[in-house]
């Protein structure tokens, strides 16, 4: 079967501890699904794409079953399901840490992220849009050409890590990267440790400066979309019904890709990836699909 999207990346087992002590364990989480729900609200032709260990049915087979995914491009190639502990700070941010040991996702790094190689099998001429949630220093920076020859109209979203945004040393990559997809998305504390700069204002400024298409998140204020010195911004939707923020950077950034490859007006694309992140903050865990589609 043919997909116009491919929202691609990490899948994790998370144990989710909050601010007030409370745990939820065994949740599914990682980029990809939440990035899938973010472009399944729209259309049915999107691909989830991912790798994990032989435990992953154990984990997302329920999930798979009642919102009637694909499995044809999940990559059983790891030992584990990536499963890790996520701890949230007082300022909304995060840390994270594999059950498995400190080494877990550098060693297992190579098989898990996304590669032309298990991109390619889903790619084809009429393909329109891809999520990237990759590493700046993986290799598929070097296969975005490779892409492209199979579907030249295709639309590249990246997505960086934290750690990759946060880390003075791989800005050069970044930027190197950046010029060869077409939209980045990053949140205000990513962008302000990306830009080295802190007021909303200075960053923007930087962003038209770079001149690259960016979908940026605010958290609670909404979100804007940068693009030839223009803003599009969009306050937060339905904040008060929000019970677990969880993947609503993953989930806005996909549905701007989607929505980006729909229209020129940035106004329904920021419009709607807010609406996305808004749904996904009403489910604790990924989005019930099966109640919208």
């Amino acid at each position: 079967m043919k997909y116009d999207y491919i929202a691609s990346g990490i899948s994790i087992i998370n144990d989710i501890k909050y601010l007030d002590g409370t745990y939820s364990r065994n949740r599914l989480g990682g980029c990809a699904i939440f990035a899938y729900g973010g472009i399944r609200l729209f259309t049915d032709s999107v691909l989830f794409l991912s790798s994990g260990g032989k435990d992953f049915f154990d984990y997302y087979g329920d999930y798979f079953k009642q919102n009637n995914i694909s499995s044809e491009a999940i990559y059983l190639d790891l030992p584990f399901t990536h499963h890790t502990e996520l701890i949230y700070e007082e300022d909304g941010t995060w840390k994270e840490k594999s059950i498995h040991g400190d080494d877990y996702f550098l060693l297992q790094s190579e098989n898990n992220r996304t590669s032309f190689k298990k991109l390619k099998p889903f790619l084809h001429k009429d393909s329109k849009g891809l999520y990237l949630d990759s590493p700046a220093q993986e290799n598929i920076f070097k296969e975005i050409d490779d892409i492209r020859k199979i579907s030249p109209d295709i639309k590249i979203m990246w997505e960086p890590p934290s750690f990759s945004s946060k880390d003075p040393s791989l800005k050069e990559i970044i930027i190197n990267n950046l010029k060869k997809i077409d939209y980045y998305s990053m949140n205000l504390d990513e962008a302000s440790s990306f830009f080295n700069v802190s007021r909303e204002e200075e960053i923007i400024n930087a962003i038209k400066k770079l001149n690259i298409p960016c979908f940026l998140r605010k958290g609670e204020k909404g979100s804007s979309w940068i693009q030839d010195g223009n803003v599009f911004s969009c306050d937060a939707i339905a904040k008060d019904k929000a019970k677990d923020v969880t993947g609503c950077g993953n989930t806005s950034a996909a549905a701007a890709l989607y929505w980006a490859t729909k229209t020129n007006n940035y106004n329904d694309v920021v419009y709607n990836a807010n609406y996305a992140a808004s749904i996904n903050s009403q489910f604790e865990g990924p989005i019930e699909l099966n109640k919208y589609i």
